[in-house]
């Protein structure tokens, strides 16, 4: 069977152009954007323009440049209002193509059909986009996406780009980042998905001898399995948190400086590096009696995605400050 999982990550949008100045947009607030023959565009919140953006997808896209198709499934479309947050549901077709290949039959081994290079081997996926509602102390300026994948096939790049590239034709930058790591990483160690974490540093060797040609080299230290001691894994998941701490990467009273966690998905493993954090887009497996109930309830895998959004969304801050 073909794994199916999920990416995650966070969104955030803010004004193109800015000078000197990084204020994010509040997702919840109305926009209008008005362009160099005053024309004007309302929408009511984020929300809505995510829901603008799937509408003029329906009839797709064609990126030459990456040789991959991508549109909106017509009536796929759904937007929820909670008390606490609205959702909006979407389904993704997308394909490559560029390559000549054959389909073949697995037992038979006979060619069923000749694939040219303007064939494309479109599937869908299913999309999801998550904003908490504002409260009386916080006005949310981020959101969740999370983005079905087949196997190896996944469609984060080519809708995210899709979405830049409205959001900038409405004087929007679109940015994503990551979710809850230091969440995610705990979920790695309690199912005991982490396989290793290497300690980096830049070492000077003694030997003078050592030094001569290259004046620096560089250490690494793995472990296998590893299981820590309560106080340095805290320290280490504020690192992932980005709290500035110099000793935050010391370990056996030396200091390193990066660290790379690598976990195993399935029967893949990934790696990921602790200075690049920000930009890391969590993976999750949904479940394999999600995918097969989803043969009979394909709403199904939709709400495990609103499931795991709701979960991460507990352990974010949606707001770069409180109002």
């Amino acid at each position: 069977m073909v794994n199916s999982g999920m990416l995650i990550c966070s969104f955030y949008l803010k004004k193109r152009f800015q000078r000197g100045n990084d204020e994010l947009f509040p997702l919840n607030s109305e926009y209008e954007f008005k362009d160099e023959d005053e024309n004007s565009r309302y929408f009511q919140d984020a929300m809505d323009i995510m829901s603008q953006f799937c509408t003029e997808s329906i009839e797709g896209a064609d990126d030459e440049k990456s040789m991959k198709l991508f549109s909106v499934v017509e009536n796929s479309v759904r937007r929820e209002d909670k008390a606490a947050y609205s959702t909006l549901t979407f389904i993704v077709s997308s394909g490559n193509y560029g390559i000549e290949s054959t389909i073949t039959d697995r037992h038979t081994r006979q060619v069923k059909y000749q694939c040219g290079e303007d064939d494309a081997a479109v599937k869908q996926f299913r999309c999801l986009v998550f904003i908490p509602k504002d409260t009386q102390r916080v006005s949310v300026t981020k959101g969740i996406f999370v983005f079905q994948s087949l196997g190896t096939y996944g469609i984060k790049t080519i809708t995210v780009k899709q979405m830049k590239s409205f959001c900038a034709d409405i004087g929007l930058t679109l940015e994503t980042r990551s979710v809850s790591v230091r969440m995610f990483i705990e979920k790695l160690i309690k199912k005991g998905s982490l396989y290793k974490v290497t300690l980096i540093r830049d070492r000077v060797s003694p030997d003078g001898a050592d030094n001569m040609l290259v004046s620096t080299g560089r250490e690494e230290r793995s472990y296998i399995h590893p299981r820590f001691k309560e106080t340095w894994f805290e320290k280490f998941l504020n690192a992932i948190d980005g709290v500035k701490d110099d000793d935050l990467l010391e370990f056996d009273d030396t200091l390193y400086e990066n660290i790379t966690v690598t976990f195993k998905l399935g029967k893949n493993y990934r790696t990921v590096r602790l200075a690049e954090i920000d930009h890391f887009s969590v993976v999750e497996d949904i479940p394999e009696y999600i995918v097969q109930r989803s043969k009979t309830d394909e709403e199904c895998i939709t709400q495990y995605m609103l499931d795991t959004a709701t979960s991460y969304a507990q352990k974010m801050i949606f707001a770069a400050e409180e109002v």
